[in-house]
């Protein structure tokens, strides 16, 4: 199961409508995401429009990165939409069974700088 694939599941799970806004290029032989990083696109009344980086959990820092130096992604918050990355990995005690566990950062805009609002850890997927 994919990143994209668990978190489509995490985003239904938590009463999201959700779809998915990534694309195959065949001729590129390249994954196109919606203005540069977004997979998915969730939304709920308590929630608003969100934007979903989904990802494995290595290449956490450098997606935050680039969702934050991305113009479009300043625009999308501008706009008054939401963006979080999602990443993926199996974590555990040590010894113990290790299960698939998200980590979640919000992406908003402060003093005109794109920074990370807050960063959650949990939210076991099955």
């Amino acid at each position: 199961m994919s990143p994209t694939q668990r978190s489509l599941a995490l985003a239904r799970e938590l009463g999201l409508q959700v779809q998915v806004v990534e694309r195959w290029n065949m001729h590129s032989r390249t994954r196109l995401d919606l203005f540069d990083a977004i997979d998915l696109v969730a939304c709920s009344p308590a929630v608003g429009i969100l934007g979903i980086q989904a990802c494995a959990s290595a290449s956490h820092a450098a997606r935050r990165t680039k969702a934050a130096e991305s113009p479009k992604i300043r625009v999308w918050l501008e706009s008054g939409a939401r963006f979080e990355v999602w990443s993926w990995g199996k974590m555990g005690a040590r010894g113990k069974r290790k299960v698939w566990t998200v980590r979640r950062e919000e992406l908003v805009v402060r003093d005109g700088v794109v920074d990370v609002r807050f960063a959650t850890e949990g939210g076991v997927s099955k």
